[in-house]
């Protein structure tokens, strides 16, 4: 048994360079340790591992996630057939998934310069949820939001709603509401 190790990497070091994240002499320091310490190596292979299953969940649209449009890129250069709903706040639109849909993205129009923290709030068949505190670029002016396409294929004619909402430090503030009509897949577009 190796003696435990008297400074441990954080959880956040051993992410960041899984993610290729960290400056070239950071990583070399961190793989040097990984190369001397059992106990960090068993802690980054796990992280990698958890990584990699989260990952590929929300690449099979096992997962509801909000994504960057870096993502998005990368799901079209993996060559990934992605379907896109573009909304405005207070609006609403038809959806459907094909079979052939790896991936389905909800694009939510939103003012989103000086928001510091947001929120996306659910409501479907499912119950309603919360996702604190999504990743956002300010000035894309919208999130991408990118459900199960799995879920969404069994699922039945039915409504969902989704709420963007800031958060702040005088309270939340709602950006817009967003609303999903949603047909099961009839061989063509959405009736």
């Amino acid at each position: 048994m190796s003696a435990p190790c008297r400074a441990p990497l954080s959880d956040e070091a051993l992410l960041d360079w899984w993610g290729s994240e960290l400056p070239p002499r950071e990583r070399a320091r961190l793989e040097e340790h990984l190369l001397s310490c059992e106990e960090c190596t068993a802690r980054a292979a796990a992280s990698v591992h958890l990584a990699q299953g989260v990952r590929a969940l929300v690449r099979q649209g096992g997962l509801p996630a909000v994504v960057l449009p870096s993502v998005v890129e990368r799901l079209r250069r993996e060559g990934r057939r992605v379907r896109e709903y573009r909304v405005a706040a207070g609006q609403a639109v038809q959806c459907t998934v094909g079979p052939d849909d790896d991936v389905v993205l909800a694009r939510l129009s939103a003012e989103l310069l000086n928001v510091a923290r947001l929120d996306l709030v659910s409501r479907g068949p499912g119950g309603e949820y919360r996702l604190a505190d999504i990743p956002f670029d300010s000035t894309t002016g919208e999130v991408i939001v990118a459900p199960s396409a799995e879920m969404l294929r069994a699922r039945p004619a039915s409504v969902e709603t989704m709420r963007l909402v800031a958060v702040g430090p005088d309270g939340e503030h709602l950006l817009g509401e967003y609303t999903f009509n949603h047909s099961p897949w009839s061989g063509g577009a959405p009736a």
